[in-house]
């Protein structure tokens, strides 16, 4: 992902004539920028929750795989990482936009915006990192060879992105 700056810069090119001309108002700038920070905020954490959600599949195909080898046993801890993984998506699709309203006495400036961004798109990795752990999980579960290393590797993960997204709690209160 970008840095947000040029993502900006990408929406104000894309930009019609009459959005242009409204630009040339004092502060009206500034606001759009703020409003278009937001979205693209938004949109980014909407993908980390999309990306996160596609993980559900693979937990179920890893249960039928045991299922049907006769391993259902094995499939004990997979229960715990669905709705730790419901959780995390929870977190994504409902977190803070970083919205400040015009009378409020705590202003949420672009810099912040910005800061909010970063750290949204820095957990990128660490939702890749899920997805190759839980695809790894199904494909030993096909394989016949133990998930349980698979599991422990997914639980960890969930568990870090989950902490590190309590922690962008702490950017937005920090204004």
């Amino acid at each position: 992902m970008a840095d947000l700056n040029s993502q900006l810069d990408a929406v104000k090119s894309k930009e019609n004539f009459l959005e242009k001309i409204t630009r040339i108002i004092p502060g009206y700038d500034g606001y759009v920028n703020r409003d278009n920070s937001r979205e693209l905020d938004t949109i980014l954490r909407n993908t980390l929750a999309t990306r996160l959600d596609a993980n559900h599949i693979k937990l179920k195909n890893t249960i039928l795989n045991l299922s049907q080898r006769g391993k259902l046993f094995e499939s004990d801890g997979i229960d715990k990482l669905d709705k730790k993984l419901q959780l995390a998506v929870g977190k994504f699709k409902a977190a803070a936009r970083g919205y400040s309203g015009a009378f409020d006495v705590v202003k949420v400036k672009e810099d912040k915006l910005n800061q909010l961004y970063q750290f949204d798109a820095s957990m990128l990795t660490n939702v890749d990192s899920i997805t190759a752990a839980c695809s790894e999980m199904d494909t030993n579960s096909k394989s016949n060879v133990d998930i349980k290393p698979s599991m422990e590797k997914v639980s960890a993960a969930l568990d870090e992105i989950v902490g590190m997204f309590d922690q962008r709690e702490s950017i937005l209160n920090n204004v």
